[in-house]
């Protein structure tokens, strides 16, 4: 499936291997149509992420792709906290938007044991769909479907255009599109 900018994406995967592959998939074809990756991903995936990627890209295609904790991207004050997600993601993307760059963006979602999270994941993920449509990126929300709820599973199949799994790429069902305002 093509994907053209303004796409979220809700990956809930099983199996790691599957998912270092998908995401090896998605920042090199990324970067091979001239876009800058963000991966937002936790240091111990992002080790054999880019160990494939070296393989695959130039030095110089290799500096177009940005990397960030993401533990420390979604827990920065010790909480999933939407604004400040949501004002540090601003600020990791000015840079690139000033330029007039396309983007595109993978971010494993993770939290840790933290009260009224599926409040909080609705809430960020309402939000993320409204930038991700407004800004005209290409972003992934990987899931680990062992950390989520049938609930939480639910939720983010509404506010994600396309849903993946470790095998396929096809259009949500149960999307919601949400009105810009």
């Amino acid at each position: 499936m093509k994907l053209s900018n303004g796409e979220h994406i809700f990956y809930h995967f099983e199996q790691i291997d599957y998912y270092i592959e998908n995401a090896v998939s998605f920042i090199v074809s990324g970067i091979k149509q001239g876009d800058h990756i963000i991966l937002i991903e936790n240091e111990s995936i992002s080790v054999r992420i880019f160990n494939k990627v070296r393989l695959v890209l130039t030095a110089e295609e290799l500096s177009n792709v940005h990397y960030t904790d993401n533990f420390a991207f979604y827990c920065k004050h010790g909480d999933f906290h939407t604004p400040t997600i949501v004002a540090d993601f601003g600020e990791i993307l000015k840079p690139f938007l000033d330029e007039n760059l396309t983007i595109r963006t993978w971010a494993h979602v993770e939290w840790g044991h933290q009260l009224e999270i599926e409040q909080k994941l609705n809430q960020f993920e309402e939000v993320a769909n409204k930038s991700v449509n407004e800004m005209g990126l290409v972003s992934v929300c990987a899931y680990d479907t062992a950390t989520i709820t049938e609930s939480i599973m639910q939720n983010l199949m509404k506010s994600h255009e396309f849903l993946m799994t470790d095998i396929e790429l096809r259009p949500s069902a149960y999307y919601i599109r949400t009105i810009i305002e």
